[in-house]
């Protein structure tokens, strides 16, 4: 299990225990799941004080559920179970049962959370409706692509990134991602090569690298979703680099920017720490980004 202490633990806690909150996407980066359990720490801590927060991963069955202790009692815990049962969080629909002592409260009201799994079986139930491109049938595992809802703010620029005028700079952008993050590949089993790093990713470790004065330059995904944990720390970094004087750069939306340093899920945020083996592209784009 991975677990993320607070040192204002208290005895006589009580505990709530989450599911649907995590997706396979946060298991396959390290950085995005303790990205994804800061922000779960973030929406807990709204009801409560939180003392340990544990990540199960002892089974495929308990994988991803969430035990969340409130240093406040069993009545602050009951409180926020009630208040997290059936809420979205980053498009999922979140299941909260209260822990006590050990057991299951079976007396919650999970109302939400069943109706949803019963329409859920109820849609599942009736044959789907044949979707068509002109006057042709699309195939069903086609179609059924196309029935997944939109999710808001997937895919256009947020109020806080403004892009290089050069149309240049996104291929090169992506070619000096693509070949520091060949580097760090190849060199990841050298000695010292954490440290030697070229590039560091998610919003924690970006941070923690401009706070160390060894980040370079920032690229962040032009569409980060609208909620607040996320927004504090987007705000938090744009902050930190404006004080150190690090330039960022939005050309890419999270998908483009996941792709360009080789990860198969979004990423919301790069820092580039060396440029060793290149240099010249690097300074390239920088003269692109007006930055001396």
């Amino acid at each position: 299990s991975i677990k993320v202490t607070n040192p204002t633990q208290q005895a006589g806690s009580s505990a709530v225990v989450l599911d649907h909150v995590l997706s396979e996407d946060d298991f396959e980066d390290e950085d995005c799941l303790n990205e994804s359990i800061e922000d779960i720490r973030s929406l807990a801590e709204k009801y409560g004080v939180v003392g340990n927060l544990i990540v199960d991963t002892s089974n495929e069955e308990e994988k991803g559920k969430i035990h969340v202790e409130y240093t406040g009692g069993i009545a602050v815990a009951r409180e926020a179970a009630k208040q997290l049962n059936g809420i979205m969080f980053g498009g999922r629909l979140i299941s909260a049962v209260l822990l006590s002592s050990g057991t299951i409260d079976t007396n919650m009201d999970n109302s939400n959370v069943a109706n949803a799994i019963i329409d859920d079986k109820k849609v599942e139930q009736e044959p789907p409706q044949p979707m068509f491109s002109g006057d042709k049938v699309i195939p069903e595992r086609f179609a059924q692509c196309k029935r997944v809802p939109k999710v808001a703010n997937s895919g256009m620029p947020r109020a806080y990134a403004s892009k290089i005028a050069d149309p240049g700079a996104i291929p090169l952008l992506t070619e000096v991602l693509g070949e520091l993050m060949r580097l760090q590949q190849r060199a990841k089993d050298q000695k010292n090569a954490r440290s030697r790093r070229r590039l560091v990713m998610g919003l924690r470790e970006v941070a923690r690298g401009i706070r160390a004065h060894k980040v370079k330059m920032v690229v962040m995904a032009n569409n980060l979703d609208e909620y607040g944990a996320i927004d504090s720390k987007l705000q938090e970094i744009l902050d930190l680099a404006h004080a150190e004087d690090v330039p960022v750069i939005f050309e890419l939306n999270k998908r483009k920017l996941g792709k360009a340093v080789g990860k198969s899920i979004k990423v919301a945020v790069v820092g580039i720490q060396n440029v060793m083996g290149a240099e010249q592209q690097f300074k390239q784009l920088k003269r692109m980004a007006g930055i001396a």
